[in-house]
């Protein structure tokens, strides 16, 4: 039997060659890439603050300062978290200060106490909502809230074949919601979010542990004691969802240990976010000891990789020999075959005068030299020179396809949806909430596959969360794109295909927005999620538009929309509300200054001409793409080639099946 502690599997996710050091016995392979300031002693919060402050309270062991915390419940609301942050630091806080004062420096100690504000915060909302449930029996609400923190706890996994994985691991904290009926299960990290899907993995993993114990999924609070915002949040659903990708995952531990142990001899894959390799110590010997970090990947069936390395072979030869008769010699560098075209990678001899530049300018006349149906996109890499070739052979990609193998670096956000798959393979998600794409331009020609992103985007949306949660507008001027979507669950009313019902639509949501901040406003919090987490849900808002065009056919249309449209884009993130703008006509007349400036996320389909693809992107490329949900993202991300999915009727009908009783699909 194989086993391994929560930790290690921790590890592993992001990097199984850390986890192989680790097993070797360098114990600081754990902290190699971790984000954060470095000031904060997260240790001492949890061991010494935390902990113990979660125990007194499920043990009762302390009957003054339980006695002490009654009579903030029964007192105003307002005073409790003033008056637990004053119990926290008599009790904890300063007695740790106290007994470490020779060991913490100023920093350390300011952090520590910004920490604890943060936590105290926390407590005090968890615990204003559970004795709203408890109907005013206090006595009893502290050793329901609390359970006993750092229990050890074991389970076995039967993998198969008579393969079993055993799995050790202590949770920082488990409390009871009251409110909900829910276990929650806490994690205390002293530091940035960093790497939030690896410890989305850790809550899984003790989530896990107490169901095969309990019979429970509980749901998940992680807390980044160095954010602004520390708790990320994960619903039960998240958890039993991921936990469908455990087998696989200790499979993979089990390769680490079974290559650090020498029964079999294997290559070990690289770390996920190869940056990673910048500030690691073991960078050097790296290579030699765990196998070459570049690797390449087909993210095509088994029975297919053969086709389509053999189709990358040929293709290979046949640039090379191309571009060595237009006297530009380079040096093949792999391949990466993708489900609609082939990533083909090359060097430049820059001693014979081989610059990048010519190379990128050699695109007609390798699509003659080729033979291919459109120009291939050239563009400069990080240690090479792409040539992306369409494959003679595409392979369909689907939304359910994507939503399966996304589910890794999925989102954790009420308004998130797959965008498309890279040529290596990962899933490229949109999220709504993030500062970066909170709104978004999409351009491109007919038959590029505009309608089809917002189909995508719109099923997306609705397998994500809840119709409580998020409220769809779709505006549809051509009348075709979403006829059979109008029983969605999640929309906000009909579709609107006129202009003056879409025009009025979208000032309704400008005075939404405004209500909405003035909501904040005295209730104190910066944005919808801190507003959420105080006082009634409001459900995030999405409004897309197929063919924004057709809408400013008039000069007065024009200036209101865009003036929606810009205050929409500048304050909508705050107050939760998004727009989704899509056009087949990505000139100056129709993408304005105003208008580009105000949607953050850039995504351009195929476009007919290279001044097209510079008004969405800023740069040419996109005039090289093949069509059919081929694109590249870029604007506020960096700039990466997709191929959106197309969405099939079992979506459809999954998505028009949720409702507010469903969690996410």
């Amino acid at each position: 039997m194989h086993k391994a502690n929560v930790s290690q599997i921790h590890l592993l996710q992001r990097c199984p060659r850390l986890l192989a050091y680790q097993l070797r016995g360098r114990r600081n392979a754990w902290k190699i890439g971790l984000a954060g300031t470095g000031v904060l002693p997260g240790t001492l919060f949890h061991d010494q603050i935390a902990a113990p402050f979660h125990k007194m309270m499920a043990s009762g062991s302390s009957p003054a300062v339980r006695q002490r915390l009654k009579a903030l419940l029964i007192g105003p609301g307002e005073n409790l978290e003033m008056g637990l942050l004053a119990l926290l630091e008599e009790h904890f806080f300063l007695p740790v200060v106290k007994r470490q004062s020779k060991k913490l420096s100023a920093d350390q100690v300011m952090q520590l106490g910004r920490a604890l504000e943060l936590w105290n915060r926390h407590l005090a909302q968890f615990l204003r909502k559970a004795l709203l449930e408890q109907r005013g029996d206090i006595d009893t609400l502290p050793a329901k809230t609390f359970h006993n923190p750092e229990e050890l706890i074991k389970s076995v996994y039967d993998l198969g074949d008579g393969e079993t994985f055993r799995v050790i691991g202590k949770y920082d904290a488990l409390l009871f919601d009251a409110a909900s009926g829910e276990a929650v299960v806490m994690e205390f990290k002293g530091r940035k979010a960093g790497y939030a899907e690896e410890d989305f993995l850790q809550i899984v993993l003790y989530c896990w542990l107490i169901k095969t114990k309990t019979g429970i999924t509980p749901r998940g609070v992680i807390f980044y004691l160095e954010e602004e915002e520390p708790e990320v949040r994960y619903s039960s659903e998240d958890i039993t969802c991921a936990m469908q990708n455990l087998p696989d995952l200790f499979r993979r531990v089990i390769d680490v240990m079974e290559a650090v142990s020498k029964k079999q001899k294997k290559s070990l894959p690289p770390a996920p976010d190869l940056q990673l390799c910048a500030v690691c110590p073991f960078d050097p010997q790296c290579d030699g000891e765990w196998g070459p970090r570049i690797q390449e990947i087909s993210t095509t069936p088994d029975h297919e990789t053969k086709e389509a390395f053999k189709e990358a072979e040929k293709g290979m030869a046949s640039l090379v020999n191309a571009l060595q008769a237009l006297r530009l010699p380079v040096e093949p560098s792999g391949y990466t075959a993708g489900p609609r075209f082939i990533r083909l990678k090359i060097k430049p001899l820059l001693d014979q005068g081989v610059t990048v530049r010519k190379l990128m300018n050699q695109a007609e006349n390798l699509q003659v030299a080729l033979r291919l149906h459109v120009a291939p996109l050239i563009q400069p890499q990080a240690g090479y020179v792409s040539v992306d070739v369409p494959r003679k052979v595409r392979i369909p990609l689907t939304l359910g396809e994507v939503w399966r193998k996304g589910q890794r670096n999925r989102p954790h956000s009420k308004v998130a949806f797959p965008i498309g798959m890279s040529i290596d393979g990962s899933i490229v998600w949109a999220d709504l909430s993030d500062p970066t794409m909170t709104s978004m331009l999409v351009g491109g020609t007919a038959g590029s596959g505009k309608s089809v992103f917002l189909r995508s985007a719109a099923i997306g949306l609705a397998l994500n969360a809840k119709p409580e949660d998020v409220r769809i507008t779709l505006i549809d001027s051509k009348r075709i794109t979403f006829t059979d979507l109008t029983s969605l669950p999640h929309l906000s009313g009909p579709v609107l295909m006129d202009n003056d019902p879409a025009m009025e639509k979208l000032s309704q949501l400008v005075d939404e927005m405004e209500k909405r901040y003035r909501l904040f406003e005295k209730m104190r919090a910066p944005d919808i999620s801190a507003y959420n987490q105080r006082a009634e849900t409001l459900s995030r808002q999405v409004v897309m538009i197929d063919e924004y065009a057709d809408l400013i056919s008039g000069k007065t249309t024009r200036e209101k929309l865009e003036l929606s449209i810009q205050r929409l884009g500048q304050k909508g993130r705050a107050a939760g509300i998004h727009l989704i703008l899509a056009t087949q006509r990505p000139d100056a007349r129709v993408v304005t200054p105003i208008i580009k400036a105000n949607l953050q996320l850039k995504v351009a389909l195929k476009v007919t001409t290279a001044s097209n693809s510079s008004i969405i992107l800023d740069q040419t490329g996109a005039e090289y793409l093949i069509g059919h949900g081929d694109m590249i993202i870029g604007g506020s991300v960096p700039i990466q080639r997709l191929q959106g999915p197309l969405v099939t009727k079992t979506e459809i009908e999954l998505a028009l099946q949720k409702d507010t009783a469903n969690g996410s699909t």
